[in-house]
């Protein structure tokens, strides 16, 4: 317990330090709210939580998590292609290399934000455009790399690792999000807002249901009396977890933002507006397709059958019935497709539910964002929930 509150109180402070820096503005911005001061998808600020950052207020930490929760993913697509060469990296190697990926991810979307900045017409400082255009790259791109600093340090020292700087945004965000993209607020009466918070206590009891639900494959160890003790590899229903939900927002949102941003001809204008709309068929249909392509992808990177049936080869270990390598990470492959299937599933059903409904009450459009929002929390608190519990019976396990 000692080192659970050590532990819990060194999060707290660096969560702390994390809220500060977006609170601190670039040099030559004035305080106000930014918000709305740019003719911008209406759900970005949504977005952009998601990833702990918020891309519209020019402040030190405005681009949040993304890059580097993007390079860990990046890496560990690349971990599963080339198994050999990264399994000989120590631990330190591999980090120079994440951070790197990190470091280049950070710099593109500096350059794009510097630009969008730009359009607020803040104060140079004497500079010209040029000059203070890279003053504020530089200014993001530390920022990042900062919250790099920050997360790295939380997982070795505290509790919930890089996602749980994501939290603060998400909550942060989840009284506005049946507002977002409205052009008055949500005005219900209290028998209404009495059914959606049972629809919001009905939602979150079923995720935490489904997302505690896995299928275990027993496992044969050498050596081990089977008697006394079961070995399984557990694979999750929601094999993917929440990120087919992060990054589908963030993919959804890119055309229509590059439109906004570019001189684009009409025709090509509509046909992007008409494909990804939350707000028509088409739109509604591609959204779907990303998430099943997302869920899939994801679903390999959380899950990696390869790797997994390299270690039970190396160990002696094996599934019963199966002849080790090959075979048995073709077995393993077929139970992801299997799993990601019935939590691809269920994600579609979150997300697509209420968007298709809102064709008719656009009302209840929201709701999708807010499904969103809260399975990402529950799925993050699961998490840093097990990690808690870890820690806490640590340093109660006794031999005898």
């Amino acid at each position: 317990m000692r080192q659970f509150l050590k532990r819990g109180s060194f999060t707290i402070f660096l969560l702390a330090l994390f809220e500060l820096g977006g609170f601190i503005l670039i040099p030559g911005f004035q305080l106000k709210n930014y918000a709305g001061a740019l003719d911008q998808n209406a759900y970005i600020n949504l977005i952009s939580s998601n990833f702990g950052s918020q891309i519209t207020v020019p402040s030190l930490f405005a681009l949040g998590l993304g890059p580097y929760m993007t390079a860990l993913i990046v890496w560990q697509v690349i971990t599963t292609v080339d198994d050999k060469t990264t399994s000989r990296m120590s631990q330190k190697v591999s980090g120079y290399w994440q951070k790197g990926i990190t470091f280049v991810l950070a710099a593109l979307q500096a350059l794009a934000m510097s630009k969008l900045f730009l359009r607020y017409r803040p104060k140079t400082l004497g500079f010209d455009d040029e000059t203070f255009f890279w003053f504020i790259f530089t200014v993001l791109l530390a920022g990042a790399m900062l919250i790099v600093w920050l997360a790295d340090v939380n997982k070795d020292l505290g509790v919930g690792g890089v996602s749980i700087f994501i939290i603060p945004g998400l909550v942060k965000n989840l009284p506005t999000v049946l507002d977002s993209g409205l052009k008055k607020p949500l005005n219900f009466s209290i028998i209404g807002w009495i059914i959606v918070a049972i629809i919001v206590i009905l939602f979150v009891y079923i995720t935490v249901f489904v997302n505690e639900g896995e299928y275990r494959i027993p496992v044969e160890r050498i050596g081990v009396n089977s008697f006394l003790t079961d070995s399984y590899i557990p694979i999750k229903v929601l094999v993917s977890g929440a990120m087919p939900f992060m990054f589908a927002l963030s993919l959804f949102s890119i055309p229509l933002l590059v439109v906004s941003n570019l001189n684009v001809n009409a025709k090509l204008s509509k046909i992007i507006s008409l494909l990804f709309s939350y707000h028509t068929w088409q739109g509604i249909v591609s959204y779907g397709l990303i998430i099943i392509v997302l869920s899939y992808l994801f679903a390999f990177v959380n899950f990696q059958p390869n790797i997994i049936a390299k270690s039970l080869k190396e160990s002696g270990d094996y599934i019963f019935n199966l002849a080790p390598g090959k075979e048995t990470e073709k077995y393993l492959t077929g139970q992801v497709n299997i799993m990601s299937f019935v939590g691809t599933i269920y994600i579609l059903l979150i997300a697509l539910a209420p968007l298709v409904v809102g064709l008719y009450f656009p009302i209840v459009t929201n709701f999708s964002f807010l499904f969103g929002s809260l399975f990402i929390l529950i799925t993050i608190l699961d998490g840093i929930s097990q990690e808690i519990l870890a820690l806490i019976y640590k340093y109660r396990y006794r031999i005898f």
